[in-house]
């Protein structure tokens, strides 16, 4: 981490190899973590220690230098950040750019060209919130690829800090004496550890977790007791606190939650206390700190930096596919190369550059703008558009296909009285590769067949599939008011609803449609699904539908609310801390029936007209073979299949779209084209099936008429 601040050569406090064993052991909780390792759910918790230790050091360092030589050199402070900090992540940045350009194992991050500028411009953790995603996320990744990049976000807080911190500490020793230093200073952390649960409570998990501004407090914790300690002797009897603080730190990384729990909902700064006790019990002579300057110890500290900045990269490409390893193997062989790259990257270039002596600050400084214009540059040249979230419906087709606000009661939605078929659906004038435009009945749609897969989504070939269709229906009349359709799911809804969208604003007369995606969340309710063998229980999907989509039915209105999730309801949970289930187990079965029955009632009870339960076409995630996942076995998916028959059988406004047999009967299976992830359908793929199938099929559900 940032915080591996060599104070030997910095001219300040003595060196303190203990804090070296610190580090060790939180970067040592961060990598067992990202691994799965059981035990470990909240190892995370290794990056608030860092950013404890972190204020401390660097708080330690300012003050000392200026009570030794009266004034505090801003110049070589940010020179030394600057060496001790950039050259490896620079490589790190430019190491993952060019391998996005090589290959296409990034493809499926959902922006990393803004993930790398975000990094080397110190923002990362500003750019994650102002994402879709989440923290959570990370060991959750079903449609996308996890970003090589996503640990960056600590990193960037630090920095932040590194910026603000030393001129407000160069102020305020020239303005103030110690006692008034020591007052200023835990004024402000009081304050910002306040803010914790406030950002928590107000802005919610992802800005407790990533916000700078929640997680200052963690570092100030740090500078406060610098302050409070400078030139004391700690008493002995303080020695008890070090092994008091670790025996805590190590419950909270063994109990605290993973993806939930007191670290999203502001609970961090008391393990910054924690963190901040070891600080405190480590400055008195013990057995913990002599066990704590340990050799090996030491020196996995003082490589930490290089450790936690490569490791995420390292087990992002070695995952299970590509290594064909789990277990206990996969995670010796994603350490034992994390170890190796990160060795290299500490001997070869960052000790060279930072015991550089002769690199003059102006030349530092240059060096370093000529670094970050580099790495901005290759992202922009050579990493390529990543697939993410290539779905996404147009903002100006969404704006024309919006649901008018409501202005009194809705007039009743009928066939309009002249009967008139409605126009034939075609696929948009300029569908691009992979879809023909052309008026044409249901299920002709052209597609690539499986034996001509192309290696890239812009591959152009077009056949028309030769399995036969599945049986046409009379046309459907036209409405006598534009039907209104709400898309509500995962983020497959989001893909097929942004064709349904396109569609719509193609056919004002027909429809208008809205999507309200929840990436990540099923409707099965409050389980821990098995996520790497650990319970994640998915924050921003706690109550998802309760909260915001029934206020959402209430002032919409929908005419017929279309329901789809691919993969959240059928892998693995936990209720109550007991043993993982599946679908074909009874009381996993009967969470789903009564889940989704209460699902459609819902809906129909804040004012939906009518509900569709699609069918969804069986996930192949980024086409890898892998009979593991619970996602992609059939059998479990009939589970839920027939749970939808048996809902609709008992209820007159509920009806079954089998969308999964039209993507088959269509050729699209095994069509990468189609599915460049193997889970979403692109744009083209998604107007094309919803001008030629879902569409109509929509309509039908909202008019009371069978489905196909």
């Amino acid at each position: 981490m940032a915080s591996g601040i060599d104070t030997s050569r910095s001219g300040g406090i003595g060196y303190q190899p203990a804090l070296d064993g610190v580090r060790a052991l939180a970067v040592s909780a961060v990598l067992l973590f990202h691994g799965g390792v059981s035990g470990f759910s909240g190892g995370y918790l290794g990056v608030s220690v860092f950013f404890t230790l972190s204020g401390y050091l660097i708080t330690s360092l300012l003050v000392t230098e200026h009570d030794t030589v009266g004034r505090v050199d801003l110049g070589a402070f940010y020179g030394r950040r600057l060496k001790r900090l950039l050259p490896a992540s620079v490589a790190c940045l430019l190491a993952v750019s060019v391998f996005a350009a090589v290959t296409d194992v990034f493809d499926g991050v959902a922006d990393l060209r803004r993930e790398v500028i975000g990094c080397v411009l110190q923002v990362a953790n500003w750019v994650a919130l102002a994402g879709e995603g989440s923290y959570q996320d990370l060991l959750a990744q079903v449609g996308g690829t996890a970003s090589p990049l996503e640990h960056f976000w600590s990193l960037a807080i630090e920095e932040q800090f590194y910026w603000v911190w030393p001129p407000a500490m160069a102020w305020l020793c020239r303005r103030s004496s110690g006692t008034d230093r020591i007052r200023a200073v835990g004024v402000i952390t009081a304050i910002a550890l306040i803010a914790a649960p406030v950002i928590a409570q107000t802005w919610g998990s992802d800005a407790a977790y990533w916000a700078t501004p929640a997680r200052i407090g963690e570092i100030l914790v740090g500078a406060f007791l610098a302050l409070l300690l400078h030139g004391k002797v700690v008493p002995s009897r303080w020695a008890v606190a070090a092994p008091s603080a670790l025996v805590l730190l190590a419950a909270a990384v063994v109990l605290f939650p993973s993806s939930s729990g007191p670290a999203y909902e502001g609970a961090l700064p008391l393990v910054a206390l924690c963190s901040g006790l070891l600080l405190v019990g480590l400055q008195a002579d013990s057995a913990m700190r002599h066990a704590l300057s340990w050799r090996p110890l030491v020196w996995l500290g003082k490589v930490s930096y290089g450790v936690y900045l490569f490791h995420w990269p390292i087990y992002v490409l070695l995952d299970e596919a590509r290594t064909s390893l789990d277990g206990v193997a996969l995670l010796g062989v994603r350490l034992a190369v994390t170890m190796i790259v990160a060795s290299a990257s500490y001997y070869a270039l960052e000790l060279p550059v930072r015991h550089a002596d002769r690199l003059r600050p102006n030349q530092t400084f240059l060096g370093a703008i000529a670094a970050t214009a580099l790495v901005a540059v290759v992202a922009l040249v050579v990493v390529p558009s990543a697939l993410g979230d290539y779905y996404v419906a147009d903002a100006a087709d969404a704006e024309a296909a919006a649901i008018a606000p409501l202005d009194g009661t809705l007039a009743p939605l009928n066939p309009a009285a002249s009967n008139v078929d409605p126009p034939v659906p075609t696929v948009s004038p300029n569908p691009g590769p992979g879809v023909t435009a052309a008026a044409a009945p249901a299920t002709t749609i052209p597609t690539t067949p499986a034996s001509s897969a192309p290696t890239t989504a812009n591959s152009a070939v077009t056949t028309t599939p030769t399995t036969t269709p599945p049986p046409t229906l009379p046309p459907t009349p036209t409405p006598s008011r534009p039907v209104r359709i709400l898309v509500i799911g995962d983020s497959t809804a989001k893909a097929f609803g942004a064709g349904v969208v396109v569609w719509a604003a193609e056919h004002p007369e027909l429809a208008q449609a809205e999507i309200f995606p929840a990436p990540g969340c099923g409707f099965v309710m409050d389980g821990a699904r098995d996520i790497d063998g650990n319970p994640e229980v998915p924050v921003g999907c706690i109550n998802w539908v309760e909260e915001k989509v029934y206020p959402l039915i209430d002032t919409v209105q929908p005419d017929v609310v279309a329901v789809m999730v691919t993969s959240w309801d059928v892998i693995d949970q936990q209720w109550d801390g007991s043993e993982y289930l599946t679908p074909l187990d009874a009381p996993y079965a009967e969470r789903i029936e009564r889940d989704y029955a209460a699902l459609v009632d819902g809906l129909v009870a804040h004012g939906a007209g009518s509900v569709a339960l699609l069918r969804q076409p069986l996930p192949d995630v980024y086409w890898i073979e892998d009979d593991v996942r619970p996602d992609g076995d059939p059998v479990l998916r009939e589970v839920i299949f027939d749970t939808y028959d048996r809902i609709a059988d008992a209820r007159a406004h509920v009806e079954v779209i089998a969308l999964d047999e039209y993507f088959t009967h269509a050729g699209l299976d095994a069509d990468k084209t189609a599915r460049p992830d193997g889970v979403h359908v692109s744009p083209e793929i998604g107007t094309s099936i919803a001008a030629q199938f879902l569409g109509d099929q929509l309509l039908r559900v909202a008019l009371g008429l069978p489905v196909a």
